[in-house]
This record gives C-alpha cells, structure tokens and sequence, in this order.
C-alpha cells in the first residue's frame, strides 16, 4: 500500500467521521418554558421524573435537558429542550406518549396529589442555524445555564446571528462562559420581531452573573458593539432564565 493510497484511506474516514458528527445534530428543537404554580415546583419534578421522562425516553423522545428556576413572585420557571429529526416526529411521538397508559395513570396520579401545577406553558419550536456549533455533551462537573432569548429587530438577524458566533460566543468563553448552541425561533415574537436563542454554561448562577458583567466591560465587546450598531441597534431586548439541571436530564 503506497503512502498516497494510505492519506487517501485517511482522508476518506476522517470525512466519514465528520459528516457523522454533523449528522448526529437533530434538524428539530422545541424548547418549554413553564410557569409553575407557586409553591408546586416539587410536584412538576415528581411528575417529569417518575413518569413523563421515562415515557417519552420509551417512546424515542430525545430530551437535551430539564432545568429549573425559583422564582420571586410565582413557583418558578421549569424548562426543557427536546431534540428531533424533524417536527413531524416529535409530533408523532408526543402523541404516542400522550396515549402511553403509564402516561395516563401517572398524570392522573400527579393531578390527584399535587393539583394544578402550571400557570402557564410556552412552546418555542427552534430552526438550526446552519452556522450554529453544538456542544451537548454531559459535564462531568456541576454548572448552572444561562438561556437567554434576544428579540431582533427587522432586517437585523443575520448580522446579530454573525456578530454572536464570531464575537460575543469567544469574548464569553474568555470570561468562562461556555456556549452549548443557539437557534432562532420558527416563529417571530409578538411585535414581529425574530427570538435567537441561545444556551450557555458556567459554573454556577453567581459566576454567571460576574461572567456576563465582565463580557460588558470587556474592551474588545465594547468595540465589536460600537462597530456593528453604527447603522443603529441590532435588538431590541433580551429575557433571560437561569437555570439549574434537575437530578434526571441528561445535560448537566
């Protein structure tokens, strides 16, 4: 075997190895957002880890993550993304699940002890960013998670997208927080406007909040914002969640 004939062979498996890695990110999210009812957070987690987890994961539902989030004024904030192929699966399968009779017994039971347990839910489905870089492997050390959801303003979305993968995700790692993904939003929020969402990482709520306080006084920010915002703004807000993993998502 030539030496040419052997960089070919590893040319081949290396391009073989990569297109499995990019195929092995699903071409579907669909993050939940809950409102939990004051005082109910216990019963939400009871519910998701002893019987809507394990029956979604029996029925092929790929879910990222469970987070969740006290809240001051309300129970809360329990959040979760789930992965698919397509859109039409997910559907399938949450239908699938939805008639699962392990899936009716246990809501049954959850509604019986626990009552009403959610005020409010909100279904974002999310498009993948062709440019967009995923990182959801599990860590071996506990972090906390930063989901943050941008309105942009009309016409803005590419050169917010461009400035977020090529600017403000390496200045955050500088400041220790690590990017997992990003997306934007099938569809636009209320006043029109396109939702990019995005998913970071850091070592705990606190360090996050230093870390995102350091990334706007970090220089090299300051004049990546000045110089993309001279034609104006590129957003025109941003909610933020910070999250912690419960004790059965995958994503840690």
């Amino acid at each position: 075997m030539t030496t040419a004939f052997r960089i070919g062979l590893l040319a081949l498996a290396l391009t073989a190895v990569s297109g499995a890695v990019q195929a092995a990110v699903p071409h579907h999210f669909d993050l939940r957002l809950y409102t939990v009812t004051s005082g109910k957070m216990d019963g939400v987690m009871e519910r998701f880890r002893g019987t809507v987890d394990p029956v979604r994961r029996k029925h092929g539902i790929e879910t990222v993550g469970y987070w969740s989030a006290p809240g001051t004024t309300n129970g809360g904030t329990f959040a979760y993304l789930l992965a698919a192929r397509s859109k039409e699966e997910l559907q399938d399968q949450e239908k699938e699940s939805g008639a699962d009779p392990d899936f009716q017994k246990g809501h049954a039971a959850s509604d019986q002890k626990h009552g009403k347990t959610v005020d409010t839910i909100v279904s974002v489905p999310l498009v993948v960013d062709p440019t967009a870089k995923f990182d959801l492997a599990a860590s071996s050390k506990p972090r906390a998670f930063d989901l943050r959801i941008y309105s942009v303003l009309p016409g803005k979305l590419a050169a917010f997208r461009d400035r977020w993968r090529d600017h403000a995700v390496p200045i955050y790692e500088r400041h220790g927080l690590h990017s997992i993904g990003w997306w934007v939003a099938a569809k636009k929020d209320p006043e029109g406007h396109d939702q990019f969402i995005c998913l970071l990482a850091g070592e705990s709520v606190g360090s996050i909040q230093r870390s995102i306080g350091e990334f706007h006084q970090d220089p090299g920010w300051r004049r990546v914002e000045k110089e993309t915002e001279m034609d104006g703004k590129l957003r025109s807000g941003v909610s933020t969640h910070r999250l912690l993993p419960t004790d059965f998502s995958k994503l840690q």
